[in-house]
């Protein structure tokens, strides 16, 4: 059974490390310019706002050029838009964004955020398996089919040991799984940070590694050990 999972995920190269540190790549909107009654009546800035998961397409200084809704519609920005975890030059990146539609295919970016991507590690892990709990919100697959997104609530607080950071993975367990149904575990390390507060973090599963026809995903919360189970196909 070993070899279940390997077949079942076909990225070259999905056993290395794809661990991401997630706390500092929430989406945020801050609200504080709008004005209460233009609101009230849908005549805001914000009542015209729509918010969605995207891939974001990078072109070659670095800056989005145009991005690819999770319904398929693809909206170019009308001012040029980057960010300072953009890294790479001519790739995609997964991200929420705010936007207003200023024209057919065109769009105007009010904020943006990205999203972290978990790939399954094998059964073992560096440094042993972790299930610290978390708060799962929801899990749902995206209207394309592409991704499972997870909205997750972390308890999170101030400490002055700059090693203390949480870390978000994927472990897929072959023992558990079938050609046709792939068990996974969400891996928490709650890294030795205190847990005062909430912080919301959207993650996604791509689905494209996946050639089972169900996915079934157990997430340690603070209620217990929780699953959920999707058909793919």
């Amino acid at each position: 059974m070993r070899n279940i999972v390997k077949k079942m995920i076909r990225r070259k190269g999905w056993m290395m490390s794809a661990m991401a540190i997630l706390l500092a790549s929430h989406v945020s909107l801050v609200m504080s310019s709008c004005e209460t009654d233009a609101y009230e009546k849908g005549e805001g800035d914000l009542s015209l706002m729509t918010a969605e998961f995207v891939e974001a397409h990078i072109d070659a200084e670095k800056r989005v050029d145009h991005v690819e809704t999770d319904q398929g519609e693809r909206l170019t920005m009308t001012k040029p838009l980057t960010a300072k975890w953009i890294t790479t030059a001519d790739t995609t990146y997964r991200a929420m964004l705010y936007y207003k539609k200023t024209g057919s295919g065109q769009a105007e970016a009010v904020s943006f955020g990205r999203v972290g991507v978990l790939l399954p590690h094998a059964d073992s892990i560096k440094g042993g398996m972790k299930t610290d709990p978390v708060n799962l919100e929801s899990a749902w697959l995206s209207q394309n089919r592409r991704y499972l997104n997870l909205r997750l609530r972390l308890l999170t607080g101030h400490t002055d040991d700059d090693e203390a950071v949480q870390s978000l993975g994927l472990v897929g367990f072959s023992a558990l799984s079938t050609p046709k149904h792939v068990r996974m575990t969400l891996y928490h390390d709650q890294g030795g940070q205190p847990e005062y507060y909430s912080s919301t973090t959207f993650v996604s599963i791509p689905l494209s590694v996946v050639s089972a026809d169900t996915l079934s995903l157990s997430v340690n919360t603070y209620h217990g050990m929780v699953e959920r189970t999707f058909r793919l196909r």
